[in-house]
């Protein structure tokens, strides 16, 4: 008897170890499988410098689109549509960077343009065209300032009428020289409540420009307080955060950056001019690989 129970123990005991053998070898959740091993090696760079196949390209701005409820693949898809508008900008074969893309949630809501910057946080966080695709489909707006501004209480009419995010103008490259310079109206800058802005540059890290410096010294009527002396490396990404206020949160960008926000507008017209490398410089007097100009005329 004794041995009889003594090999339903054992039994037991095997099928309790299989059990949770074969539960602990099964997929991890998706943040750790993304975690787990280096981004694959992008695949594409941008067409400047040598590379270069046109010394001049201007760039239309695609309006904001509404996102909300859109798979992740449909998002990106019409990102590397825009993209694929101007293959003469790139040197083989484009795919959304992992780093700055790889976070956001399929059919997931996200900011509204009308949400951020006339209801603020809530349950009408995401009205209007979403906010980030100002950015997502237009790849090639590498910088662009961010004045974070909070219309609160004014009307419809008054919303059309005052243009709550002032889009750029024109976006115009120089790719031989590795320039391009990015247009805002300075009337419309004029009638933001606050004269400060902050810079939004995950494009130019999916596009292989990661490190990012503001040369004051050759911008034109901005300053910032304690403006950093060294190459920033940016850690801009999209994920769903819950800042918005909405049940389940938006998928949104992420984190603050406060060596590129904060940035005081002294007077109009202006310009930032910013400096962007590949890899790390070891101080600024390395030169940039790019040069992009965000100018208020």
């Amino acid at each position: 008897m004794l041995r009889i129970l003594v090999l339903l123990l054992l039994l037991v005991a095997s099928v309790a170890f299989y059990v949770s053998h074969e539960h602990s070898s099964a997929e991890p959740p998706r943040a750790t499988v993304a975690a787990a091993g280096p981004e694959p090696a992008r695949t594409y760079r941008l067409a400047t410098g040598t590379a270069a196949r046109l010394d001049h390209v201007d760039i239309s701005i695609e309006a904001p689109h509404e996102l909300d409820g859109l798979t992740k693949a449909q998002v990106l898809q019409m990102r590397s549509v825009e993209v694929m508008k101007h293959p003469e900008l790139l040197v083989g074969e484009y795919a959304p960077s992992e780093d700055v893309f790889g976070q956001v949630e399929d059919l997931a809501p996200w900011w509204g343009i009308e949400g951020q910057f006339r209801f603020g946080a809530g349950i009408s966080s995401i009205d209007g065209p979403s906010e980030e695709s100002r950015f997502i489909l237009n790849p090639f707006l590498l910088v662009a300032p961010e004045f974070n501004d909070w219309f609160r209480g004014i009307s419809n009419a008054e919303a059309v009428k005052l243009d709550l995010t002032c889009l750029p103008q024109s976006l115009t490259w120089w790719p031989k020289e590795s320039r391009a310079e990015a247009s805002y109206s300075a009337s419309c800058i004029a009638r933001r409540q606050k004269p400060e802005f902050d810079l939004i540059a995950y494009n130019a890290r999916d596009m292989g420009l990661p490190y990012i410096y503001v040369s004051y010294a050759d911008s034109l009527n901005v300053t910032k307080t304690d403006a950093p002396a060294e190459p920033y490396a940016n850690p801009q990404f999209i994920h769903r955060g819950n800042n918005c206020g909405y049940p389940g949160g938006c998928n949104n960008m992420s984190p603050s950056t406060p060596p590129i926000d904060g940035i005081r507008l002294d007077g109009l017209p202006a310009k930032v001019a910013v400096w962007l490398w590949r890899s790390k410089p070891r101080s600024i007097d390395v030169a940039p690989d790019f040069i992009f100009t965000v100018v208020f005329r």
